[in-house]
């Protein structure tokens, strides 16, 4: 008997407790559905997602950073879904290198790193000092996936700061494929 009448008032306490803190969580993960996928990705904080005009950006998903212009593409973290032609996605990276050194032969390429938990990830910044910094993720979700995710980010003529960095980061790798 005294065991039930200890029950129920923390029972209730602890409803009491859990019930707002549950309440003020902000969803901050947005869901993107395409033809034969669906994939998953978290806003960082201060950014909010949109696939309403990611079209536009040759995207499935964008990442707008708060404050910025929603039809700029400054402070803005695009994210496409390609078909996979093979698992040698780091040749593929290299193609694309090769295309801009092409188009832009002063073009320089610098490795930084940034992990997805659960996929393969290639990351480059392609620049050219002064003109544009272009942040470039590839990430494979791996051999049974037919799927290759493509993660951009243009700074114009400066590096990335910190924060768009980290917000970079963190949009690959909370990269999640649901479908297929």
């Amino acid at each position: 008997m005294l065991c039930t009448k200890q029950f129920w008032p923390c029972a209730i306490y602890f409803l009491s407790v859990i019930s707002p803190c549950s309440a003020q969580q902000k969803l901050d993960e947005l869901l993107v559905y395409g033809d034969n996928f669906a994939f998953s990705v978290k806003e960082p904080p201060g950014w909010h997602g949109d696939t309403t005009s990611a079209a536009k950006f040759q995207s499935n998903a964008v990442l707008h950073e708060g404050g910025q212009p929603s039809d700029g593409t400054f402070g803005l973290i695009r994210i496409s879904v390609n078909d996979k032609v093979d698992e040698n996605t780091l040749a593929d990276l290299k193609s694309d290198m090769r295309d801009y050194k092409a188009q832009y032969p002063t073009v320089q390429f610098k490795a930084i790193v940034a992990k997805n938990p659960n996929y393969s990830c290639w990351v480059r910044v392609f620049y050219v000092p002064g003109k544009f910094y272009e942040y470039v993720a590839y990430v494979n979700p791996g051999p049974r996936k037919p799927l290759l995710f493509s993660v951009s980010m243009s700074t114009g003529k400066a590096e990335a700061t910190a924060k768009e960095l980290e917000a970079f980061e963190s949009a690959i790798q909370s990269l999640t494929l649901v479908k297929p």
